[in-house]
C-alpha cells in the first residue's frame, strides 16, 4: 500500500508540473500547424482558438479571421489579401506596414491608436473599441465606424469613401477638410460645429 501511494503522489506531481508547459506549447502557432487551418480558397480561420501568436511575415491569400481568439498581437509584415477580422481579441496594436486588401474589423478590442502606415482596402470597423486617436490625413476606402469608441475628435483631412458612423461618442465638432462620400450617422451626437468646407456626398442623420 505505501508503494502505491508513493507512486500515485509521484505521478500527480509530475503531471501538475508538466501541464503548464504542454499548454504553452499548444498556444504557439507555427507554419506547420497553420496548414491545418487553411481552406482551398486561402482563407485562414482561427476564430475561438487558443493560439496566442501568429508567425512573423505571414501572408494570407484569402481572409484571416482571428476573432474571439486568444491571440494577443499581430506579427510584423502581415499581409492579408482579403479581409482581416480581429474583433473581440486582446490585440492592442496593428503594426505599421500591415497590408489588408479588403476590410478591417477591429470591433471590441483594446486598440487605442491607429497608424497611417496600415493599408486597408475596404471599410474599417472600430465599434466598441478603446480607440482614442486617428492619424491626420487618414483615407478609408469604405465605411468608417467609430460607434461607442473613446475618440474625442476626428483628424484633419479625413477621407471616407463610404459612410461615417459616430454614434455614442463624445465628438462635438467635425474637422477641417473632411470628405465623406456617403452619409454621416450621428447616432445622438450633438455637433456644435460643422465646417463650411465639409464635402459630403449624402446627408447628415441625427
Amino acid at each position: 500500500m505505501p508503494n502505491k501511494i508513493t507512486l500515485w503522489l509521484f505521478l500527480t506531481l509530475a503531471l501538475s508540473l508538466h501541464m503548464p508547459f504542454t499548454f504553452a506549447a499548444n498556444t504557439q502557432l507555427n507554419v506547420h500547424k497553420l496548414i491545418n487551418h487553411i481552406d482551398t480558397y486561402g482563407n485562414i480561420s482561427l476564430r475561438n482558438s487558443d493560439y496566442e501568436t501568429l508567425p512573423n511575415g505571414l501572408v494570407v491569400k484569402g481572409n484571416l479571421d482571428i476573432s474571439n481568439s486568444a491571440i494577443k498581437s499581430l506579427p510584423k509584415g502581415l499581409v492579408v489579401d482579403r479581409n482581416l477580422s480581429l474583433a473581440n481579441t486582446l490585440i492592442t496594436k496593428i503594426p505599421a506596414g500591415t497590408k489588408i486588401g479588403g476590410y478591417l474589423n477591429a470591433a471590441n478590442t483594446p486598440i487605442e491608436s491607429y497608424s497611417r502606415r496600415v493599408k486597408v482596402g475596404g471599410f474599417i470597423n472600430f465599434a466598441g473599441s478603446s480607440l482614442k486617436k486617428l492619424p491626420n490625413g487618414l483615407r478609408v476606402y469604405g465605411d468608417l465606424s467609430l460607434i461607442r469608441t473613446a475618440i474625442k475628435e476626428l483628424p484633419d483631412n479625413l477621407y471616407v469613401e463610404g459612410n461615417l458612423y459616430l454614434g455614442m461618442t463624445v465628438i462635438k465638432t467635425l474637422p477641417e477638410n473632411l470628405q465623406v462620400n456617403g452619409n454621416i450617422f450621428l447616432g445622438g451626437v450633438n455637433l456644435s460645429v460643422i465646417p463650411e468646407d465639409l464635402k459630403l456626398g449624402g446627408y447628415i442623420f441625427k
